[in-house]
């Protein structure tokens, strides 16, 4: 019941961190570490907070490992981008061009960075939330935050401007 009610959200937060190709795998890791865990939750209250910091925590140590493992490799025929996309009907050349100038920033981020970034923006977490998701304080939250997004700004800044000296 508790995996019925929360897999669409741990899924979400994995796939926001690791991205959709090794987002089921960090999500079943998380759910079997937090039945593995379960007697030592004291507030049952608790569990949707304390199963998003084991994903997040799982998310982490998955991203930590991928460079020994290579990147990750989708066989499905169906897995592309526009499958990928919360709205299907969205503008997909937007989608691409976004993809395109936010992946390379994404990338330059750390896993303490990406995963505040995705906490808060991607699945919409406040602060609070996400610092608890994480186990970490609020202001460290937010200097991760604000770290996270002044390296995604200068990526992309840096971009624009070696993008605009090429001439054709």
């Amino acid at each position: 019941m508790l995996v019925e009610r929360h897999a669409t959200e741990m899924y979400r937060l994995a796939a926001a961190i690791v991205g959709p190709v090794d987002a089921s795998d960090v999500t079943q890791e998380a759910f079997v570490t937090a039945w593995q865990r379960l007697p030592t939750l004291r507030k049952p209250d608790a569990f949707p907070a304390w199963a998003r910091r084991i994903c997040a925590n799982r998310a982490k140590n998955w991203l930590r490992s991928r460079s020994a493992r290579g990147p990750a490799v989708s066989l499905d025929a169906d897995d592309d981008l526009a499958a990928r996309l919360p709205d299907r009907t969205a503008n997909f050349q937007h989608a691409v061009e976004a993809s395109a100038t936010l992946a390379p920033a994404y990338g330059s981020l750390t896993d303490d960075q990406r995963t505040v970034l995705a906490l808060h923006y991607g699945l919409g977490y406040s602060l609070a939330e996400t610092a608890d998701a994480l186990g970490i304080r609020v202001g460290t939250a937010k200097s991760r935050l604000n770290a996270a997004l002044e390296v995604m700004r200068g990526v992309v800044l840096a971009d624009q401007g070696a993008s605009s000296e090429v001439t054709p």
